[in-house]
């Protein structure tokens, strides 16, 4: 088997997300989208947004302002502080920073430069979405036409994005994963190993964040959920992942136009 992976700059930044370091510990940075809430000028790191940078000196400020000694807490805690001050990453704000690795390891520039935002009607938010793009980045904007085209199951590659829109009762739920490493034989994928932020109902705190999947492909001519999907040892109607895609009113491959050969 042969096999295709990110580039160590994009792996890296999952592993920044996956092993987030703080005074000492290492813990998969939470899954968390703040809807609704007041934040702080609308800082990055309190929308789901903020790089591990961001997070970790925003965690650090907070336990400093809370009177909290980070070096006393153990992981479960530290997790729990996080979901208790809303610090944590969305889907999409996780596949943003992992693509703008990936664009600058090849050499064409950061995702910033490529990114469009046909949604936003209004002309001076559209302004101003070029200088916030991670703020104004989720998974609607990223499988628009305008950024990135579909892909069949049988021409899937790292890098590329597999989303949803539409999902859940109100089918209000989007959700993206990215292939960061995919497996052939005679040039046809014959696995998929996939990461995302999200968090499953039956969740607790520690274990919810950044996770990892694999798709094994039986037949690359058939839709990507009637492969096998695997997740936290799940698979079928107990993969929660699956499920949300199985629910969706819409879900496909699809690759950033950057990476248009």
């Amino acid at each position: 088997m042969n096999t295709k992976s990110l580039s160590k700059k994009a792996l890296g930044v999952i592993a920044g997300f996956k092993e987030l370091e703080i005074s000492g510990l290492k813990i998969s940075c939470p899954y968390f989208i703040n809807k609704g809430k007041k934040v702080r000028a609308g800082l990055k790191v309190m929308i789901g947004k903020g790089s591990p940078e961001d997070i970790k000196k925003e965690i650090e400020l907070l336990a400093l302002r809370k009177k909290v000694d980070l070096k006393k807490l153990d992981k479960k805690t530290l997790n729990q502080f996080f979901v208790d001050n809303n610090i944590g990453i969305d889907c999409s704000g996780f596949v943003f920073y992992v693509l703008d690795a990936e664009i600058k390891s090849r050499k064409l520039g950061g995702l910033k430069r490529h990114l469009r935002f046909p949604l936003i009607k209004n002309p001076l938010r559209k302004i101003l979405a070029q200088f916030r793009p991670i703020e104004n980045t989720n998974v609607k904007n990223l499988v628009h036409n305008k950024n990135s085209f579909e892909v069949m199951l049988s021409q899937v590659e790292p890098g590329d994005l597999i989303a949803l829109t539409g999902a859940g009762e109100k089918n209000s739920f989007d959700h993206v994963l990215i292939a960061h490493k995919v497996g052939y034989e005679n040039d046809l994928p014959t696995i998929i190993h996939y990461t995302h932020s999200l968090k499953w109902s039956v969740d607790t705190n520690p274990s919810h964040g950044i996770k990892e999947g694999t798709i094994e492909i039986s037949d690359p001519k058939k839709s990507i959920l009637e492969q096998k999907w695997t997740e936290n040892k799940k698979t079928g109607k107990e993969n929660e992942t699956l499920q949300r895609f199985t629910d969706a009113k819409w879900f496909g491959i699809r690759r950033l136009t950057a990476f248009q050969k």
